[in-house]
């Protein structure tokens, strides 16, 4: 199959309605919310023990799908809806020759509104042809206490963070206001709800936090395997698939010291306050649709823009951040991550399913009669709501415009409405460090640039057994469909560069912000390693420049005590490295057999390329691995 036979299988889908209601039909509201780094598994109606009675209630009434997927990263996916196509086919955001969704439904007589967090693209989401109304910022997060400099009311900087401010009240009561004026005008409306929740920082209210505060001590393994079972028991996921287990990357519960327990039961307790206070704004919205007596004639989706988020902040201050006050950041852990994302495998920025795999609950009780609560399985994306909501709204896609883009979604609606099979795109997908090609039930994935793994997602959605070894001709064939696409929407050659044979750690991409030109560490991050061993160090691409730092600290300590180091050294000039592409310490105690460690760099404790490194916290940039047993 040559670029442009790729580029058609992709683009077929959007060819394939036609966008129109029958005369007699009346143009249904639509609402589209946006939940902003909310896992798989975190809403109750997907397995989790969070309260969210509200969002339960519109899967217990209307369609929730197990099998719904976004992209790797909050803003490609913000662009992939709405767009209709992935983040670098719309020009790496820039819309060019894209015709953005709220701006065609308006032309189809909606009025559009938004309230919330863009983090689109280049587009301007006050601009009167993308929303009517607007209210939100336009960046990827935001104190929900005091705000940013980019919250806008329309054209207008909005500065109004009076005392008792909050983001997820403020875009509910936005919300209804704008519904409240496109009812007054008999006008059919899109709304688009984005909340940042529960994106970090993690800010809440210090009653619904405390509501939290306990039910975390059991640790992550306990949390998530209580999830797991309550996701067999509503039939969400297959019980012949292995649930993914965690990597070196997550602390063992049992080794974490107690007062380290004590701030992850606070931070996934913060999590989940921001989850709960979100799914209140949303029981507000249905509160008002029922009162107007709209909810019946108004299609609800409700989606989150990737899987859970992984480690930020820093092992040094996580347990100083207050969620109920302003200018504080608290975040969630890896292992937390790793619940969210119950059953799959790895975390937001990859391609594994971890990443890719959202709720998607579709809440409509006059399209969607004889429904209720059921689990629809069929393999949607992000960039089917596009042509989903062309063809409920009977706004037609201007497909004589040969200056636009085609859609690469398809639309999903009489699957939606009437049961019947869909007929499921190949998925084109990318983020930085990770891609994959979903073709039929087949997905090939590779992250930081390594070798392309084969996954048979009816089997294994979690990816426990790679097939590219006993399969490696399809393996090759999914790989150059990924290539060729990259190839026809025009990638630069960094992001579609053919992949290695050599396969990092997690946590990779962090350890290169820390230092660009870092090559490779021994002991390798986020992997297992023989004990025994007496070295540590780092390869860099330039030359290591260990002068001028004098007090600035290079520690390696064991995850059970964080208050005493197994080594520490504030290296000068004087050190054999200096000068040199390696920076070798080969004087570290002896590591202990099954025994996990983490590295600590102060930030300019050297510079590599005569650049200070930043640093490495076991938070926001981690390198950590663990020894064998004897």
């Amino acid at each position: 199959m040559n670029c442009k036979q790729v580029f058609a299988s992709l683009v077929l889908g959007s060819l394939l309605w036609a966008g129109a209601l029958p005369a007699d039909a009346t143009q249904p509201n639509v609402i589209v919310i946006l939940a902003d780094d909310l896992g798989y598994s975190d809403l109750g109606a997907y397995g989790g023990e969070i309260e969210t009675p509200n969002l339960d209630r519109l899967a217990n009434q209307g369609v929730r799908y197990s099998q719904f997927r976004v992209t790797p990263m909050c803003s490609t996916t913000r662009v992939a809806l709405m767009a209709g196509m992935s983040y670098p086919a719309a020009g790496n955001g820039s819309y060019k020759n894209v015709l953005p969704l709220p701006t065609l439904l308006q032309r189809g007589g909606y009025r559009t509104m938004m309230a919330g967090k863009w983090h689109a693209g280049t587009r301007d989401p006050r601009d009167r042809k993308m929303f009517d109304r607007f209210f939100g910022f336009l960046g990827g997060l935001t104190d929900c206490f005091v705000g940013s400099n980019d919250w806008y009311t329309g054209q207008t900087q909005f500065r109004d963070f009076k005392p008792g401010f909050d983001a997820t009240t403020a875009f509910t009561d936005s919300s209804i206001e704008f519904m409240g004026e496109a009812l007054e005008d008999d006008v059919p409306f899109f709304m688009y709800v984005a909340y940042n929740a529960p994106h970090h920082p993690l800010q809440a209210r210090k009653e619904t936090v405390d509501k939290y505060i306990g039910r975390y001590m059991d640790g992550y393994e306990a949390v998530r395997e209580a999830r797991y079972q309550r996701q067999l028991e509503l039939g969400l996921v297959d019980p012949a698939w292995t649930p993914a287990p965690h990597g070196v990357e997550v602390r063992r519960w049992n080794e974490l010291p107690e007062a380290r327990k004590v701030v992850e039961d606070a931070r996934m307790a913060a999590y989940a306050a921001m989850v709960d206070e979100m799914d209140q704004g949303i029981g507000r919205l249905i509160a008002f649709l029922e009162e107007a007596g709209e909810l019946d004639d108004t299609l609800i989706l409700f989606m989150s823009d990737n899987g859970g988020d992984y480690n930020n902040g820093s092992i040094r201050t996580d347990a100083d951040q207050i969620p109920w006050k302003p200018h504080n950041n608290p975040t969630s852990s890896n292992g937390w991550a790793w619940v969210k994302n119950t059953p799959f495998n790895f975390y937001k920025h990859a391609c594994h399913e971890g990443a890719l795999a959202a709720p998607l609950i579709a809440h409509w009780p006059k399209g969607l009669a004889g429904r209720t609560g059921q689990i629809d399985r069929s393999p949607v994306a992000v960039t089917d709501i596009y042509p989903t909501l062309l063809e409920l709204t009977g706004v037609n896609f201007p497909k004589n415009d040969t200056s636009l883009k085609p859609l690469t979604g398809r639309s999903f609606l009489e699957a939606l409405t009437e049961q019947t099979a869909f007929d499921a795109p190949s998925r084109f997908l990318w983020f930085n460090q990770s891609r994959a090609w979903i073709e039929d039930d087949m997905k090939a994935v590779s992250l930081y640039g390594g070798p392309w793994q084969l996954f048979d997602l009816v089997k294994d959605r979690t990816e426990q057994h790679d097939l590219a070894e006993a399969q490696p001709k399809l393996t090759s064939e999914l790989a150059s469909k990924w290539q060729a696409y990259a190839q026809e929407i025009e990638m630069s050659g960094r992001d579609s560069r053919v992949v290695g044979q050599e396969q990092a750690g997690w946590g990779w991409h962090r350890l290169q912000m820390f230092a660009p030109q870092l090559v490779s560490t021994f002991p390798e991050n986020s992997k297992l390693t023989a004990p025994g061993t007496t070295r540590l160090e780092m390869h860099f691409s330039a030359a290591v420049d260990l002068s001028g730092a004098k007090g600035k600290f290079l520690r390696l300590f064991k995850v059970s005590d964080e208050q005493n180091p197994v080594w520490e050294m504030d290296p000068d000039a004087s050190h054999p490295s200096q000068g040199k592409r390696r920076l070798c310490f080969d004087n570290i105690p002896a590591l202990e057999a099954d025994t996990q460690y983490y590295v600590l760099v102060d930030p300019g404790a050297f510079k590599v390329g005569g650049k200070p490194v930043g640093v490495i916290n076991d938070g926001a940039y981690w390198w950590r691995f663990r020894t064998t047993a004897e």
